[in-house]
C-alpha cells in the first residue's frame, strides 16, 4: 500500500499505478476503496480497457457478480487480452448464463488458433459453470504450459470451490503456493 501511494506520488497522471493499488486494497475487503481507484483510472483513460476490467475483478471479489458483467463486457469489447474474456465467462457462468460462457469458451477457442490464449481462462470459464472437473483439466494444461496466471490461485477467491479437491491441492504444492 505504501508503495502504490509513493508511486502515485510520483506519477499521479498514470491509470495503471492506481490500478495496481486497487489489487491490495480488494484483497483487504476494502472494496469500497478499491472501486475509487479503478473510477479515478477510468476518468483518467476511459479508452483503456483495464479500469473497467478492474471495476468487474472487485465485483466479483466482493461477490457481486452480477454487477461485473456490464465492466467485463465493456473490458472485452475494447480490445482486452484474453484473460478479460475468461473472467467474463466466469461471470456468465456464475450467474446461471450458460449460453454467454459458452460463446466465452468459443470467443477463446478462436483467439487460440492466432495467439496463445492460456487455459487458465477456460478453467475459469468452466469454474463459474460448475465443472470442477474441466475446471482442473485446464488449470493442470496450464500448469504444462508455464502459464503466469497460475500465480494468483492462491489470492482469488474465485478458486474457493476447488481448495479441498485433491487435484488443485496437488497442484498447489507443485507451484509452491500451498503454504
Amino acid at each position: 500500500m505504501a508503495e502504490g501511494k509513493r508511486a502515485a506520488e510520483l506519477d499521479p497522471l498514470s491509470p495503471q499505478v492506481l490500478l495496481d493499488t486497487t489489487y491490495a486494497l480488494a484483497w483487504q475487503g476494502k472494496y469500497q476503496a478499491a472501486m475509487d481507484l479503478a473510477n479515478r483510472a477510468l476518468d483518467l483513460d476511459p479508452a483503456f480497457f483495464y479500469p473497467y476490467f478492474q471495476q468487474g475483478w472487485i465485483d466479483i471479489t466482493a461477490g457481486k457478480i452480477n454487477a461485473a458483467v456490464p465492466e467485463l463486457q465493456k473490458a472485452d469489447a475494447i480490445g482486452s487480452p484474453s484473460y478479460v474474456a475468461g473472467w467474463l465467462g466466469y461471470a456468465y457462468g456464475a450467474t446461471g448464463d450458460r449460453a454467454g460462457a459458452m460463446a466465452v469458451i468459443e470467443e477463446l477457442n478462436r483467439k487460440s488458433l492466432h495467439g496463445y490464449v492460456s487455459p487458465c481462462n477456460l478453467a475459469k470459464v468452466y469454474l463459474g459453470m460448475g465443472d470442477s472437473g474441466r475446471a482442473m483439466d485446464y488449470l493442470e494444461q496450464a500448469y504444462s504450459a508455464h502459464s503466469q496466471l497460475l500465480c494468483w490461485l492462491k489470492m482469488e477467491r474465485m478458486w474457493d470451490p476447488l481448495r479441498k479437491e485433491p487435484r488443485f491441492i496437488a497442484l498447489m504444492k507443485k507451484l509452491h503456493l500451498d503454504k
